[in-house]
């Protein structure tokens, strides 16, 4: 961020550390509405997934080498930011039940991978995506 550090609040607690979680290269939806959540102004969603009884939770990654920010895109689909606000919610909220990963662990969207400039992102498990 142009600023400095975006502030993400999540429900991650129960299943990582802060350990495991700081200075992570992580899959952020960063122009979703800031909101506050446990009284702290969240800025972003941090994607993850999780097996079938949300009981394991992990962080999706980006390949090594991908720049901060840059926009994760899927082949035969228009790959154009939507503004931060509450359309972009909405937006999550129409493709959110066909986020998955499979057995290979990559991040996809109806079966179509998560793509960057240096590859796939992955997920680290099988399971669905939010």
């Amino acid at each position: 961020e142009p600023s400095g550090a975006r502030t993400i609040v999540s429900g991650l607690v129960k299943y990582q550390t802060e350990e495991q979680l700081l200075g992570r290269e992580v899959v952020v939806l960063a122009n979703l509405k800031p909101r506050a959540l446990k009284g702290i102004t969240s800025h972003g969603m941090l994607l993850c997934a999780s097996n079938e009884d949300h009981t394991v939770v992990m962080p999706l990654s980006p390949p090594a080498g991908v720049a901060v920010g840059e926009l994760i895109t899927f082949e035969g689909h228009v790959a154009a930011p939507e503004p931060p606000g509450n359309r972009a919610g909405k937006a999550f909220d129409r493709v959110a039940d066909d986020l998955s990963a499979g057995e290979d662990m990559v991040a996809t969207y109806k079966g179509i991978p998560f793509m960057t400039s240096k590859g796939p992102v992955k997920s680290g498990m099988k399971g669905s995506i939010s």
